[in-house]
């Protein structure tokens, strides 16, 4: 079974020499602290950019200049701790927060998954979120904090899943990270990861 985004290019984003952006991207942001930790406020930016035919961002997003600008606005909202943005609940109050400023009926779910494998949701019950979250139309942020030895995905991080594929070898996400398109093993992250994470979707 697939599951996407009924858009999958409404995250793009064309640079001016043509070149394509699947989202925005860290490195963007003009001050080392907020290229190293903005991750969080990134993956909130690519989704307030998806749901522009559901609300008015307060600006226009439509080049890397001006998704600069969003980005620095939800980090307002959506903003790092010293240990970074680690929690689902941290990511949850600040995207609430800007649902409501810019006057949306939309808010967050979250699904958490703990440090301890025991106290882990089953992988059906994440596939049964992640689907739910894509068939309403929202990506879904994906905090991990440990990788899991996946070579792709950074530790301690933020991406934004667009797709999910359900099948006889378990879980795999299609993800924008940094302004690239990555594929994640959903179902090994879930085993392997040494610390949690969790999910967010905004309906």
């Amino acid at each position: 079974m697939h599951t996407a985004i009924s858009r999958p290019d409404g995250l793009d984003i064309m640079d001016t020499d043509g070149r394509r952006h699947h989202g925005v991207n860290q490195d963007w942001y003009d001050n080392f602290w907020r290229r190293k930790a903005g991750c969080g406020p990134c993956t909130a930016t690519n989704m307030l950019r998806y749901f522009r035919g559901r609300l008015t961002l307060p600006m226009p997003a439509d080049t890397p200049q001006e998704a600069l600008a969003l980005m620095n606005w939800a980090w307002g909202y959506v903003t790092p701790t010293l240990m970074g943005l680690n929690s689902t609940q941290l990511f949850q109050q600040g995207m609430d927060a800007i649902l409501a400023e810019l006057g949306s009926p939309m808010r967050c779910r979250v699904l958490d998954v703990p440090d301890s494998p025991d106290d882990r949701p089953l992988e059906q019950q994440v596939a049964a979120f992640l689907r739910a979250g894509l068939q309403a139309d929202s990506p879904v942020a994906f905090l991990n904090l440990h990788n899991a030895g996946l070579p792709e995905l950074d530790n301690w991080h933020w991406v934004t899943l667009t797709a999910l594929s359900e099948g006889p070898e378990g879980l795999t996400a299609t993800a924008a990270d940094n302004g690239n398109l990555i594929t994640l093993d959903l179902s090994r992250w879930l085993k392997e990861a040494k610390r949690g994470g969790g999910f967010v979707t905004c309906a």
